[in-house]
């Protein structure tokens, strides 16, 4: 586990928060062929707030789960660090294959985050994940978590726009996928829940836009991919309730 020092500035009245960039690697040495790139790995690099004091703690209290549920596909509820987390991983695989010895396909876990944008009302993280377990295809995603820069507490989505932003976000996404304004928002394939138009579980802010991301299978099956919307902050902004 190494560190790399990033500084991130708060408000006037809050002191400086800083950030390393916490890193953990663990490879199986099972069905390894280094030479060749081909071993089961887990590989973890993210901001990661060095303070000692409770804004740190609960922001990276954050981080971990979010981490955790993102790579933890057993949903196993002991799972309380990363580096526990890393090691449960390799275990799983190893577990795996030694009870199905044909099966010498790797496993790859891959988190990588980084600081996307930073005011004093708010820190926005994106998340990076690529994961392999075996069977027909890995997983990708793209996911954000939005900190208060003060507390360290998590932004909800609902804290972030007033109500108007739905509904104008709902017209840009029918124009974008081709969904007639009179048609039911699932008349083309999608998944919504109730045939209503709801924002992403994962919106995140960069220097000059905002981006909301809908991952695989949230409003669509695998093979359609992502869904990903993005909007100019100058655009948007009247619609702000942080910012």
């Amino acid at each position: 586990m190494t560190f790399n020092l990033l500084l991130i500035g708060c408000n006037k009245d809050a002191p400086e928060l800083n950030f390393d960039e916490l890193n953990i690697e663990q490879v199986s040495e099972l069905n390894c062929n280094p030479e060749e790139e081909n071993c089961t790995f887990i590989g973890i690099t993210v901001p990661w707030a060095m303070g000692k004091d409770s804004r740190s703690n609960l922001l990276n209290s954050h981080i971990e789960d979010h981490i955790i549920k993102l790579i933890d596909y057993q949903d196993n509820k002991e799972l309380n660090s990363l580096e526990n987390l890393a090691q449960t991983f390799i275990n799983d695989y190893e577990a795996s294959a030694k009870e199905f010895p044909e099966y010498n396909i790797p496993w790859e876990a891959f988190v990588e985050g980084n600081v996307t944008y930073k005011s004093e009302k708010i820190i926005s993280i994106q998340f990076d994940l690529a994961l392999f377990t075996g069977g027909a295809h890995g997983y990708t995603s793209i996911t954000y978590l939005n900190f208060d820069p003060e507390s360290g507490r998590l932004i909800s989505n609902k804290e972030l726009f007033s109500e108007d932003f739905k509904n104008f976000a709902e017209e840009r996404f029918r124009k974008k996928n081709d969904i007639p304004e009179n048609e039911p928002i699932n008349s083309t394939g999608l998944f919504f829940e109730d045939d209503k138009f709801q924002l992403p579980q994962n919106i995140g802010f960069h220097e000059n836009k905002i981006v909301l991301r809908y991952n695989a299978y949230e409003i669509a099956s695998y093979s359609e991919g992502t869904i990903q919307l993005e909007f100019k902050m100058d655009e948007v902004k009247k619609f702000f309730k942080i910012l």
